[in-house]
């Protein structure tokens, strides 16, 4: 913001530690400050509304640690404000989703979920500076390019589902991969022999190998080359047993082979959300199960 200055103790306090990057005294400041929440102007709600702000993908909720900083941010929008704390705004957070923005539009900004205030303050987390979020934001998309570009150049098999797996895997070639791997058909080892339909049961009899990752295979072959003897398997579109994948489990695809891969248990529904190139939605729609 062009010709911010501090206006209190707390805001210079802030100056400094930011400019020294000290990130922990900042939040040590922003926890114990008192805290100005805007209100929207020409609001005739019953209820609280807020002045929320849009960035990063995010929604947040902004917060200033003086009026000046407030009104020279939002004047134009607000016809007044609260006064608050950081205990209290953390008690009364209005929406799980939204994060926290800190004197937004000045050189002692910051951006984080509420709770990262307290963490931050102990030391327990470093949160990055607005300069960082955003190379990290043109990192992410330089490499969502890259891997874009890698999919539209693979010449991968188009009559041999495991090879071209196989063929995308080798090549580094990971949206290719999870293009193909999605519109798969995978075996299941369970405990028991079962059919397709029982997936969806709370007793199905997933089998989860080492580290809670649970097996799933692409071929036949590929099943019988982990598991020589004989093993109950049930045949489904891997999107529709990632629809009710067991919670705290990872995947391993086609563990042990050329192309094998695991996803953290974190990641494991990320993948249903997925858009293949070219498709005007997600992959393929887990609403049944499937058979070869």
């Amino acid at each position: 913001m062009t010709g911010w200055e501090p206006v209190n103790e707390v805001e210079r306090a802030m100056l400094l530690a930011a400019g020294e990057d000290d990130r922990q005294s900042y939040f040590q400041l922003v926890a114990l400050a008192e805290l100005y929440l805007p209100q929207i102007a020409g609001d005739d709600s019953p209820g609280q509304r807020f002045l929320t702000v849009h960035a990063f993908d995010e929604v947040f909720l902004p917060v200033f640690t003086s009026v000046q900083a407030l009104a020279r941010q939002f004047g134009h929008a607000v016809n007044g404000y609260t006064v608050t704390t950081y205990a209290e705004l953390r008690r009364k957070w209005p929406d799980p989703r939204w994060r926290l923005a800190i004197n937004p539009g000045t050189p002692i900004d910051a951006y984080l979920a509420v709770e990262g205030v307290e963490r931050a303050a102990v030391g327990d987390v470093t949160v990055p500076t607005l300069a960082e979020l955003a190379e990290e934001a043109e990192q992410d998309e330089i490499a969502e390019q890259e891997l874009r570009a890698l999919q539209a150049a693979g010449d991968h098999p188009v009559d041999d589902a495991a090879a071209a797996l196989t063929a995308a895997a080798r090549a580094g070639d990971v949206y290719g991969y999870l293009d193909r791997l999605l519109d798969s058909v995978v075996l299941i080892p369970a405990g028991r022999p079962v059919t397709a339909e029982e997936i969806v049961e709370p007793g199905f009899p997933w089998l989860p190998g080492p580290d809670q990752m649970i097996e799933v295979f692409t071929t036949p072959q590929a099943l019988a080359g982990r598991h020589p003897g004989p093993v109950p398997a049930v045949e489904v579109a891997l999107p529709f047993a990632l629809a009710v994948w067991p919670e705290g489990h990872g995947l391993a695809v086609d563990p042990g082979g050329d192309g094998a891969i695991e996803v953290s248990a974190e990641d494991v529904l990320v993948l249903l959300t997925f858009i293949p190139a070219g498709a005007p939605g997600g992959s393929a729609s887990p609403d049944q199960p499937a058979g070869r």
